[in-house]
């Protein structure tokens, strides 16, 4: 049962009565338990609420409606802020990984299908039981998204560390057989689920398409954080193209007989072979681009097009200079890109942070702490700086260290703007330089 917080103004809900503090006990006749209960049970035409009120009285509200149409109510209690944690012991856990000392949100491992649906994070399905798992079915929920790291019981047992991991290939078979699709992951560990392990993987995820929808390949993240925890070798060059060709290998087969690439490995894996970013239809409809796959052609993409779109005023008298920091292993692509799109009366200089958080071998720009940008920008000079959104918190007020913005700022003394990580609003970010519409305080794009 679900207590109800607040009922949106104009709704069904409203229309009936509904008010907050009355508590929802079944819909339909079934038991309601959390978001997906709600939605899944009231976006039938006909809907019955059985209904307790807060001075104890029950009573019945039937609704006819549009087939999908909302019925306005919203609840005290949310999966967001009781999300079910992770019972595995990986061996490649990043949270493991973490120093202390950071926001105490870091350290939440969640684990949880629901959340899975609704936003898309990765989930093994080691902590759903057998009931739990009918409700999935039961429930229709599609996509999910799911980390597999091997389709081999005894490889996936020893790199989740669960006593039901090995349960996995006959759960996604149930998937399929109930017509529900998901995404899936694999975090590839050199010398343990790469080479052929890998390649089994594939071919087992493979069939059991169109439940399959797409594969990311994502090597393993290591933090210079790990006295005590498993040996885990990190990804080297030779590594990262071995995992290309065998992802080439399976996209051309896949092609032919899904008629999608299927396999897609992550914009890390192309930065440490050296390889060149693909164009975005290579990506297709960008199914895992949260998960780091396609970001880069996404992010050049958007560039070029704002290029396109914007040409630059012939009455620049005076160049203006911005700082581009970002992770090691996307500046020589931004550096390339900024030379080609750059707007006219800029100069643009890209600097590669080395990341002493979490240790050199972490080279995304979404891990880029504020000291580290304050201790390797701290002789710069120029009109502005402008960094992605990635490196903040939610509500852009935080970094990983829990510096804010304006620290940064102020440290620097350089007027900073923030802006999405999207090549539009880069470009525009850019070009607000060369406008000088900078302010005083951060600038957000």
């Amino acid at each position: 049962m679900r207590k109800i917080s607040a009922v949106t103004r104009g709704s069904l809900a409203e229309r009936r009565g509904l008010m907050p503090g009355d508590v929802v006990l079944s819909i339909n006749g079934e038991a309601l338990l959390d978001e997906i209960d709600y939605q899944a049970l009231t976006a039938k035409r006909y809907v019955r609420l059985q209904l307790k009120q807060p001075d104890g009285s029950q009573r019945e509200v039937d609704f006819v409606k549009a087939p999908g149409h909302p019925l306005g109510l919203q609840f005290e209690d949310s999966i967001i802020g009781s999300p079910r944690t992770c019972g595995n012991n990986c061996v490649f856990c990043f949270v493991d990984q973490l120093p202390k000392g950071l926001r105490q949100s870091l350290y939440l491992k969640d684990d949880d299908w629901r959340l899975s649906l609704l936003a898309g994070n990765f989930v093994t399905l080691t902590n759903v039981g057998d009931r739990e798992f009918s409700r999935i079915l039961r429930r229709k929920a599609s996509p999910l998204y799911i980390s597999v790291q091997a389709t081999d019981t005894a490889v996936r047992q020893a790199l989740v560390r669960h006593p039901h991991a090995g349960k996995l290939m006959q759960r996604l078979l149930q998937l399929k057989e109930a017509a529900l699709q998901f995404h899936a992951q694999i975090v590839i560990c050199p010398d343990v689920n790469d080479g052929m392990v890998l390649e089994q993987s594939i071919r087992d995820l493979m069939a059991l398409h169109p439940a399959a929808l797409s594969l990311a390949l994502v090597p393993v993240g290591l933090t210079r954080y790990r006295e005590g925890l498993s040996p885990i070798r990190a990804f080297a060059r030779e590594d990262a193209v071995k995992v290309l060709e065998t992802a080439q290998k399976y996209q051309v087969s896949a092609l032919k007989e899904l008629g999608t690439r299927f396999v897609f490995p992550a914009d890390e894996l192309l930065s440490l072979a050296g390889e060149k970013v693909p164009e975005p239809a290579y990506y297709e409809h960008f199914a895992q681009i949260e998960n780091g796959i396609g970001m880069l052609s996404q992010f050049e993409d958007g560039l070029r097009y704002a290029a396109t779109q914007h040409t630059s005023a012939n009455h620049i008298v005076q160049s203006k200079t911005a700082i581009l920091p970002c992770g090691t292993s996307v500046a020589p692509y931004l550096d390339g890109w900024i030379r080609q799109y750059a707007p006219k009366g800029l100069s643009a200089r890209v600097q590669p942070i080395v990341n002493t958080l979490f240790g050199e071998t972490v080279t995304v720009s979404g891990l880029i702490s504020g000291g580290d940008l304050i201790d390797q920008l701290k002789n710069a000079k120029g009109d502005a700086i402008i960094i992605v959104d990635d490196m903040l918190n939610h509500d852009n007020t935080l970094f990983l260290d829990d510096q804010t913005p304006q620290t940064v700022q102020q440290a620097l003394d350089i007027p900073l703007i923030v802006c999405r990580n999207r090549g539009e609003a880069f470009f525009n970010a850019m070009r607000a330089v060369v406008a000088g519409d900078i302010k005083g305080e951060i600038t957000y794009v």
